[in-house]
Parts: structure tokens; C-alpha cells; sequence
């Protein structure tokens, strides 16, 4: 596997099996549940859930992307069954607020909580109990890491064990940010070149509902 500035994985599913594999070798025995972030994390949790023989469930998220650079996040929102959370980045929050108003922001909030109601609403039935349960959650990377820390807050309020952090890809900074959050980080890389998660794959295109759906359906 090239470890370069290059593309690294063909795939999500490939970048999963690596990362299921490696988990396989690093990991006790013992029962887990894989939690992949909607949508793209899901086909990372998926290969990480059958190396594993595990239990495989989804929880919502959407980033707030800073109006005219979506890429660019000022925070994400996340649910998983009724529960909700939501974190900001303060800094990026603070400039973004300067350059376009509360205003503008308050309503791409309002938007984006209703696109997570409804992918929520989409998937309520791939949500295992997590009380007591050694966590695994998967992303296809992290970047400013706004999702899988909306993510993070929300799942430690349902009691885990344990809450291991699972990606292929990871800027070292963020992974350094939430190493102490977690009882663990498994990254295949942290790239001092990083710049995009995207740029680390040969295929990073959209992963469709369906195909979420039939991942989680043929886990069970």
C-alpha cells in the first residue's frame, strides 16, 4: 500500500477491510459494536463489523459548513435514536459569524437539523442498545474531525464500556485532539501532508442510501 501523498485506497470498502484487519490483530477477543457516521462511514464500519464479527449500527450526522465553503466546518450536529448533539468549532464559529451574520447561520442550522430528523427518522432501526458495550466508531477519515466529535458527544452519553475511534485516514492534529477523549485511536495513517480526506482514495464518491441500507440489512 503506497504511502505517499498518493492515492492510497481504491475504496471505502477496501480502506475498511484494512482497517477491520488491522483492528482484528490489535484488539481482545470480546464482543463489539461498530458504529459507522452516515453515509460514508457506514461502508468503513461495515468491513470493520465482519472482521470483527460484530454488531453493526449507524448514527445520523451532518457538518455546519461555513455558507459559500461547505467544505469548511463551523461545527456538525449528530442523532442517534431521540438523542441529539451538536458541537461548534468557537474559532471558526467566531469568523464565520463576522463575514455572514447570525442570521444566516441560525438558518443553515434550522436546515441542517431538519436534513439529520429525516436521515435519523431513515435509519432508527440500526441502532443498537450501546449501554455496556465495548464502541467502535468508524468514519471514512477526519479531517477537522466536526463530525465524529458531534458524533463522540452524543454516544458517551449512552454509557459505552469503551469507545475506540476507528478511521483509515486522520489529520494528526485532530487525532491528537481527541486521543484523550476516547479509550483509543486506530488510524491506518496521519499523513503530515494531510489536506482532504478525499485525496487518499481513487474512488470518494457519494454513498447512496440504498447502498447504506443493504449494508446494515445484510449485517443483521
Amino acid at each position: 500500500m503506497a504511502t505517499g501523498r498518493s492515492t492510497v485506497f481504491e475504496n471505502r470498502s477496501h480502506a475498511g477491510s484494512v482497517l477491520g484487519m488491522k483492528l482484528s490483530t490489535l484488539l481482545p477477543a470480546g464482543e463489539y459494536t461498530v458504529l459507522g457516521l452516515l453515509r460514508g462511514g457506514v461502508p468503513i464500519a461495515h468491513e470493520v463489523a465482519k472482521a470483527l464479527g460484530a454488531t453493526l449500527g449507524a448514527v445520523a450526522v451532518r457538518k455546519l459548513g461555513v455558507p459559500r465553503n461547505p467544505e469548511l466546518a463551523f461545527g456538525a450536529m449528530a442523532r442517534y435514536g431521540i438523542s441529539s448533539a451538536r458541537h461548534i468549532n468557537e474559532a471558526i464559529y467566531r469568523r464565520a459569524l463576522q463575514y455572514f451574520g447570525k442570521d444566516e447561520l441560525e438558518s443553515l442550522e434550522r436546515g441542517t437539523g431538519a436534513d439529520l430528523l429525516a436521515l435519523a427518522s431513515t435509519f432508527k432501526d440500526y441502532c443498537p442498545d450501546l449501554a455496556g458495550r465495548d464502541l467502535l466508531l468508524c468514519d471514512d477519515g477526519m479531517a477537522t474531525g466536526a463530525t465524529m466529535k458531534a458524533a463522540l458527544d452524543l454516544i458517551q452519553g449512552r454509557a459505552p464500556a469503551s469507545i475506540t475511534l476507528a478511521v483509515p485516514v486522520a489529520s494528526p492534529g485532530t487525532a491528537a485532539e481527541l486521543a484523550p477523549l476516547v479509550n483509543g485511536i486506530c488510524q491506518l495513517l496521519t499523513p503530515e501532508n494531510f489536506t482532504a480526506v478525499g485525496a487518499f482514495y481513487e474512488d470518494f464518491g457519494q454513498v447512496g442510501q440504498d447502498q447504506v441500507l443493504e449494508m446494515l440489512r445484510s449485517a443483521r
